[in-house]
C-alpha cells in the first residue's frame, strides 16, 4: 500500500474503527471514502485521532486497494457507509444542479434585458416610421 500526501485524500464519512488495522500509536484506524477530484471514491485507513482536535493528531493513513476493505452488505455499518456515501454524492448533485440554476436564471435576466432594449428599439422605430409616413403623406396631399 503506497502512502501519499494526506491532502489528496479526504472524507467526511466515518465507518467503523478497525482495531486489527491500527495506526503507529496502536490506535485502531477508520476505513474512509476520498471525495477529492484526484482521487474520487478511492478508500483509504486513517487514524482514528487523525482529525481529532481533543487528542493528540496522528498523521497516519494510507491508500487501501479496492479489494482490502469491502463492508459486508447485511451489516449495519455497510448499510450506512452505502447510504452515507449515496447522500453524499446527492447532497452534491443538488449543490450542483442549485449552482446551474443560479447561472440560467442570471443568464435569463441578462437575455431579458436584452430582449427588452431590442422590443423598446423597435417601438421607437415603429414610432418613428409611422412620423416619417404622416409627413410625407401630408406633403404630398397638402403640398405644405
Amino acid at each position: 500500500m503506497a502512502s501519499s500526501s494526506a491532502s489528496s485524500a479526504s472524507s467526511k464519512q466515518n465507518v467503523e474503527l478497525q482495531a486489527d488495522h491500527p495506526c503507529k500509536r496502536d490506535m485502531p484506524s477508520r476505513v474512509k471514502i476520498s471525495r477529492t477530484p484526484d482521487n474520487p471514491g478511492r478508500k483509504f485507513r486513517v487514524c482514528q485521532n487523525s482529525l481529532s482536535a481533543r487528542t493528540p493528531r496522528c498523521n497516519f493513513w494510507e491508500w487501501l486497494e479496492d479489494d482490502e476493505y469491502q463492508p459486508q452488505k447485511n451489516s449495519d455499518f455497510g448499510q450506512i457507509y452505502n447510504l452515507t456515501f449515496k447522500l453524499g454524492n446527492l447532497e452534491n448533485e443538488i449543490s450542483y444542479c442549485r449552482k446551474k440554476l443560479e447561472e440560467e436564471k442570471n443568464s435569463d435576466l441578462v437575455f431579458r434585458q436584452e430582449l427588452d432594449k431590442v422590443k423598446w428599439k423597435l417601438f421607437t422605430h415603429k414610432a418613428a416610421l409611422f412620423v416619417l409616413f404622416f409627413l410625407y403623406v401630408k406633403h404630398v396631399f397638402f403640398k405644405v
